[in-house]
């Protein structure tokens, strides 16, 4: 009984289609002032009184790019603003004042993430910022040494 069980469960196992990863669409891409290397938005995520932005670090040049993102402190260049009211979201700290963000560093001044892009290479990055109201329904999203990327619908979850 157990045996044509086990047979069973790998008879089905076996048939079901493998299940593929498909690639996350950005939601918009700029070029940077890196050489070669663009950001792709990818996501921007309101779950209570947090909100999430993650990124793709793409760098299609040809030599390895160093990427800075300032996230706290006198200098910071990565952040998220409303709209319509014109405030400027900087991502969270925790009680240690330690940044809430992908692998971050002490990085010239702004606490922030610092990497080494190697060509050819994708970085995924995150950010958590404090939320705005509910009644906000997008923001301006700012990355350190590219454009703006403007009126990004935030996600309810």
């Amino acid at each position: 009984m157990v045996r044509v069980l086990l047979v069973a469960v790998l008879a089905a196992a076996t048939c079901a289609p493998a299940l593929a990863q498909v690639p996350a669409k950005p939601l918009a891409t700029a070029t940077t002032n890196w050489d070669g290397v663009s950001i792709d938005l990818m996501s921007v995520e309101r779950k209570g009184s947090v909100l999430t932005v993650k990124w793709a670090v793409r760098n299609q040049g040809s030599k390895q790019a160093t990427v800075q993102f300032g996230l706290t402190g006198d200098n910071s260049n990565t952040y998220v603003v409303d709209e319509e009211s014109g405030t400027k979201y900087y991502a969270l700290t925790d009680k240690e004042k330690h940044v809430v963000a992908s692998e971050h560093v002490y990085a010239g001044g702004p606490y922030g993430i610092s990497d080494y892009a190697e060509a050819g290479s994708t970085a995924r990055h995150w950010a958590e910022h404090p939320s705005p109201p509910p009644q906000v329904k997008s923001l301006t999203v700012f990355f350190s040494n590219t454009e703006p990327f403007e009126s990004v619908p935030i996600v309810d979850r």
